[in-house]
C-alpha cells in the first residue's frame, strides 16, 4: 500500500513538473510535438557527440600513460559534484516551495511517503543529465579498454545508484536548514538565506573531501605508478571508491557494497527526513506575514526614463521572487567564486605549491590560448544564466500586456534582454578579475577579453529570448516549473557547447599564425555582427514571434 502511494505521488509530482508538454490530439499539435521530439533528439545527439569526442581523446591519452582508471574517477566525481550542487537549487523549491504542498499536506499521507516521492522526482530529473555526462563517457571507456560484459552491467547499476547519495546529502541539508523556517517572518527572504547557507555547507564539504593529504614527493610518487592518480580522488566523495573499484576491477563485491551502502543511507535519510519535513513544510507555508500600509500614507513618485523603469521592473521580478533569484541571478555571481574556491581547496598540497603558481607556469607555455580559454570558461558559466531564456515565460499570462502597453515590442525585447547582459557581464568581470590575479595579463589584453565577453553575452541574450518567444511557458502554477522543468533551458547549454567548440577550433586553427590579440578581435567582430543580424531578425519578424502570446 505504501509503495503504491509513493508511486502515485511520484507520478503526480512529475506530471505537475512537466505539465506544459502539449497533449492535444489535433493534427497540428501532433505534428508540432513530433517536430519538437525530433529537434530534441538532434540536440541530444549533438551534445552526446561533443561529450564523446572529448571523452575519446582523454581516455586515449590516459591509456598511453597507464592512468586510464583516472577517467572513471573523474567522471564519477563530476557526476557527484554536479548532482550535489544542482540538487541544492532543486530540492529547496520542490520539497518546500512547490504549490502542491498546500493540497498534499492535509491528506492522510505520511511525511515519509511525500519525501520518498519528491526525492524520486529529483533523482529522475538528474538522470537526464547523467545520461550525457556519465553514460556516454563510460561506454567510450569500455570500448577503448576492451571491457567485458560485466563492466557494462556494473556501469548501468553504478549510474543508477551513485547519484542517489549526493541527492540524499543535499536534500538532508535542505531538510535540516528548512526546519527553522517556522521561526522566520519572511519566507521569501529565508529561502534565499537558506540557499546561501546550504551552498556554503556544500563548499565546506567539497573543501574537506578534496583536500589531498601528503607531501609533494608522495603525490608525485603516487602519480608515477600505473593508475596511481586514481588513489588521489577515490576518497573525495562518499561511495566514489566503491564505484571506481566496481567498474575498474569488475568487482561484484564492491558493486554489492555500493548498492547496500546507498540503500542504508537512503533508509537513514527517510528516517531523519520524516522527522524534519513537516516542520519546514508548515513553516514555509504559513510563516510569512504581510506588513500593513496606512491608506492615507503619502507615496512619493519619481519621474524616470522608460528604459530605466522597464529594466528595473525586470530586476525587481527576479530579485523579489526567491526561485527566480536563485535560478537566474545567483549562478552568475556564485559559480565563478565557487569554482575558484574548490580549485584552491584541491590544489593546496604544500605551502609552496598552489593554483597561482601552476597557473603562471601554464601561462608561459600556452599564453597564446589564454584569452580564448578565459572566454570558454565564461561561456561555460553563462550556460547557467536563464534570464533571457525565461524572460517571457516569467510573466506568465501577464505577458499579453506587452502587446497593449504603448511601447514598441522591439524596445521591450531590448529592455528584457538587458538583465541577462548585465548579469553575464558581472559574472564575466568576476571571472576576469580571478584570471588577472592568476595570470597578470596586460591591460590591453584585459580590455579585449572584456569587450569579447560583453559582445558574446549580447548575442546569447538575444538568441535565448527568441527561443522563449517561440516556445513560451505561460500557463504555470509554480515558479519552479518555469526555471527548472522547462525544456527551453536546454538551449543555453547547446549554444554554450557550440560556442566553446567554435572558440577552441578557431584557437587551434589560427593560433599557429595569428597572435591572440587578433583572434580575440576577430571574435568580437563575429559576435557583434551576429548580434546585429539576430536583432534585425527579431525586429523584422516581431509580430510573428509574438503570436503565441495571447
Amino acid at each position: 500500500m505504501m509503495k503504491n502511494k509513493v508511486v502515485a505521488l511520484t507520478k503526480v509530482f512529475l506530471k505537475n513538473s512537466f505539465q506544459n508538454i502539449e497533449t492535444s490530439s489535433s493534427k497540428k499539435n501532433k505534428a508540432n510535438s513530433k517536430s519538437i521530439l525530433i529537434l530534441y533528439a538532434i540536440v541530444f545527439l549533438y551534445l552526446a557527440g561533443i561529450v564523446g569526442f572529448f571523452s575519446y581523446n582523454l581516455v586515449e591519452g590516459l591509456i598511453k600513460i597507464q592512468q586510464e582508471e583516472v577517467f572513471l574517477g573523474l567522471i564519477l566525481l563530476v557526476i557527484g559534484i554536479f548532482v550535489l550542487i544542482q540538487t541544492i537549487f532543486s530540492a529547496i523549491s520542490l520539497l518546500y516551495y512547490s504549490k502542491d504542498n498546500e493540497y498534499i499536506l492535509p491528506l492522510p499521507i505520511k511525511p515519509s511517503q511525500i519525501i520518498m516521492a519528491k526525492t524520486n522526482v529529483l533523482l529522475i530529473t538528474e538522470y537526464f543529465i547523467v545520461v550525457i555526462i556519465g553514460l556516454i563517457p563510460l561506454i567510450i571507456y569500455g570500448i577503448l579498454t576492451s571491457a567485458n560484459i560485466f563492466y557494462y552491467i556494473s556501469m548501468i547499476i553504478t549510474l543508477l545508484a551513485f547519484p542517489i547519495v549526493p541527492i540524499l546529502i543535499s536534500s538532508l541539508l535542505v531538510l535540516i536548514v528548512m526546519s527553522f523556517a517556522k521561526f522566520t517572518k519572511n519566507k521569501n527572504r529565508f529561502q534565499v538565506i537558506a540557499t546561501i547557507i546550504l551552498i556554503i555547507a556544500i563548499c565546506l564539504i567539497s573543501f574537506k573531501t578534496n583536500d589531498m593529504e601528503g607531501s609533494q614527493e608522495e603525490l608525485i610518487e603516487m602519480a608515477t605508478k600505473a593508475n596511481g592518480l586514481v588513489e588521489m580522488i577515490r576518497d573525495a566523495f562518499p561511495t566514489l571508491g566503491m564505484a571506481i573499484e566496481a567498474l575498474a576491477n569488475n568487482s561484484y563485491l564492491n558493486l554489492i557494497e555500493l548498492v547496500l551502502v546507498t540503500a542504508i543511507l537512503y533508509l537513514i535519510y527517510i528516517a531523519v527526513g520524516q522527522k524534519l519535513f513537516l516542520r519546514g513544510a508548515v513553516g514555509s507555508l504559513y510563516s510569512g506575514k504581510r506588513t500593513k500600509t496606512a491608506i492615507n500614507e503619502k507615496i512619493a513618485f519619481k519621474r524616470s526614463s522608460l528604459s530605466k523603469t522597464y529594466i528595473g521592473k525586470e530586476f525587481k521580478t527576479l530579485i523579489r521572487n526567491p526561485i527566480f533569484f536563485m535560478q537566474c541571478i545567483m549562478p552568475a555571481i556564485l559559480f565563478p567564486i565557487l569554482v575558484i574556491v574548490l580549485s584552491f581547496a584541491g590544489m593546496h598540497t604544500e605551502p609552496n605549491t598552489d593554483i597561482v603558481q601552476i597557473a603562471r607556469m601554464l601561462q608561459e607555455k600556452t599564453s597564446i590560448y589564454l584569452g580564448m580559454a578565459i572566454l570558454m570558461i565564461i561561456q561555460f558559466f553563462s550556460m547557467f544564466i536563464y534570464i533571457s531564456a525565461t524572460a517571457i515565460s516569467r510573466d506568465g499570462q501577464n505577458a499579453v500586456f506587452m502587446k497593449y502597453i504603448p511601447v514598441l515590442l522591439i524596445k521591450q525585447i531590448d529592455y528584457k534582454v538587458m538583465p541577462n547582459i548585465i548579469m553575464t557581464t558581472i559574472m564575466g568581470i568576476i571571472s576576469i578579475v580571478i584570471a588577472q590575479y592568476l595570470f597578470l595579463m596586460p591591460i590591453l589584453y584585459l580590455i579585449l577579453i572584456t569587450i569579447a565577453m560583453i559582445s558574446m553575452g549580447m548575442l546569447q541574450s538575444y538568441l535565448m529570448i527568441i527561443v522563449d518567444l517561440k516556445k513560451p511557458k505561460l500557463d504555470w502554477n509554480s515558479e519552479y516549473t518555469v526555471v527548472k522543468q522547462n525544456m527551453n533551458l536546454i538551449w543555453p547549454m547547446i549554444l554554450g557547447v557550440a560556442n566553446i567548440t567554435i572558440i577552441g577550433v578557431l584557437s587551434y586553427i589560427l593560433g599557429s599564425f595569428m597572435n591572440s590579440y587578433i583572434i580575440i578581435g576577430l571574435l568580437i567582430l563575429i559576435y557583434l555582427g551576429l548580434t546585429m543580424l539576430v536583432r534585425k531578425y527579431i525586429e523584422k519578424n516581431i509580430d510573428k514571434l509574438f503570436r503565441k502570446i495571447y
